[in-house]
């Protein structure tokens, strides 16, 4: 079709109009004249356009639901005397005009972070909840990568149930269409790592990227299949040095593809799509007050992208994993130390004098908290993480945490430190972030200007020197000091 071509039909919801072109289809609403953008630009989406889209996922993309429980689990307010602690949260980030340090409050943070949503829970009970732009407890959110860390919890759940038999097993076994590519040799516990080993352009930004040729398979009439043809053409990584590709578990490179895969592994192995499967073991059980979606076409669901649920059942997945999943009757839902090897950090994925035991796990993420990212040039320790230099580990033990790869304990720190928490991640600002010690989660929904800002330098005009990764990390310890 080389020209516009517009068609007028009525659909539920208040859309009364969907206007179709060659290449995708938007809908305008008839109340409002809102526009849903095109689902191909959505690396270009504006600010506005994000609100929109990430809103509104049913009506841009093929999506299944994931059907809520009986009875919604208890969510309350916290007491007054625990929100005003809250309140009064200050910390420090970024400088002023003049150049001195700039102290921020909560709505700073939520202007800063350009968040469309922000949750806190301690003790199982609600802090804050606050939402902008229109959204109210009732709308559904595009949690972006946050994906990944629900499909690591479905395969988790997968290896309990005995449809999987070992994170040892090759991918292979359950995707043979891979045989003889890239991914021959690759195990479950690769790919949960991200480090299969693979050459892959993660960049949202390129128009030619391997995410950019993925996100035009979500279109196709099978996007599976699609994608698994995309993936049988990657090449694996060759060592500069020797000449020789690079081995399966020893070079972190963050994938979608790889998180497709695996949750296509899950899906196989259980003959369930991942929103089915997510629905009949936690989201029914755990008492989640309302339909979710997630992207899903053919009976197969993206396992890298498109979960969609509210905030406060956002919040209840939060809370499911800081009881390591652990149902309300008692049940063990996850097997045994699976969210303390979940968060037990790759040394594939370590950044020296960053994070020296690695920043990734089980797709879950360790972000160390600076005080700002440019002062004086150099990035600052926040002075809660400052004489730590490596992640603990969080643990099932009654003790609450242990070191990880060897490194012994760090002595006379409080329990506080930002060292336990850990987080699901999603472009553009959105988070679920845990910790189980202070038995806290907070949830963040965002509209960033660019999907990952670290992707910047001082000579793009969008550069700025304020990372929002860093003022969430440092905000994330104020939150923990102020309700500790």
């Amino acid at each position: 079709m080389n020209k516009l071509a517009w068609r007028k039909f009525f659909l539920s919801g208040g859309i009364a109009a969907v206007v179709l072109t060659s290449h995708h289809v938007f809908a305008v609403d008839s109340k409002d004249s809102v526009v849903l953008p095109d689902p191909q630009k959505l690396f270009s989406w504006t600010m506005q356009e994000k609100i929109i889209g990430f809103s509104n996922s049913a009506k841009l993309f093929s999506t299944e639901p994931i059907l809520k429980g009986k009875t919604p689990s208890a969510l309350p307010k916290a007491d007054p005397s625990v929100v005003s602690r809250l309140g009064s949260l200050s910390y420090q980030y970024g400088v002023k005009a003049d150049g001195a340090p700039r102290t921020n409050n909560v709505d700073d943070y939520i202007k800063n972070n350009k968040a469309a949503a922000l949750m806190v829970i301690k003790d199982g009970k609600v802090v804050l909840e606050k939402y902008a732009d229109g959204l109210s407890n009732e709308s559904l959110w595009d949690g972006k990568s946050v994906s990944k860390s629900v499909t690591s919890l479905l395969m988790g759940i997968a290896l309990k149930d005995g449809y999987i038999s070992s994170l040892d097993d090759e991918v292979v076994a359950y995707i043979p269409e891979l045989a003889g590519t890239a991914y021959e040799g690759v195990k479950l516990r690769d790919m949960l790592h991200m480090a299969s080993g693979v050459e892959w352009n993660e960049n949202e930004l390129d128009p030619k990227s391997d995410l950019s040729k993925m996100l035009g398979c979500v279109t196709q009439a099978d996007p599976g299949s699609c994608i698994v043809s995309l993936m049988k053409t990657v090449k694996r990584v060759v060592d500069r040095d020797t000449g020789k590709p690079i081995a399966p578990g020893v070079r972190f490179q963050y994938n979608t593809g790889d998180a497709f895969l695996t949750g296509l592994i899950v899906q196989r192995a259980t003959q369930m799509s991942l929103a089915k499967y997510l629905g009949e073991k936690i989201w029914q059980p755990y008492g989640m007050e309302a339909d979710g979606n997630w992207w899903s076409s053919n009976g197969v669901t993206s396992g890298g992208s498109g979960f969609n649920a509210t905030l406060r059942d956002f919040g209840r997945l939060g809370l499911f994993v800081l009881n390591n999943g652990v149902l309300s009757n008692g049940t063990h839902v996850l097997p045994q130390n699976w969210i303390r090897d979940s968060t037990t950090w790759t040394a594939a994925s370590a950044l020296p004098h960053y994070a020296d035991n690695g920043m990734y796990g089980y797709m879950w993420w360790f972000s160390p908290a600076y005080d700002d990212s440019l002062v004086g040039g150099t990035n600052v320790a926040d002075p809660i993480y400052v004489d730590i230099g490596a992640p603990l580990q969080n643990s099932d033990a009654s003790g609450g945490s242990v070191p990880v790869q060897s490194r012994p304990p760090v002595q006379g720190q409080p329990a506080s430190i930002s060292d336990w928490t850990f987080s699901a991640v999603g472009i553009y600002g959105q988070f679920i972030a845990i910790n189980q010690s202070e038995h806290l989660v907070v949830v963040q929904w965002s509209t960033w200007d660019k999907p990952d800002p670290r992707c910047c330098d001082q000579s793009d005009p969008q550069f700025t020197v304020e990372n929002p990764y860093n003022e969430q990390a440092v905000f994330l310890n104020a939150v923990i000091k102020s309700l500790h």
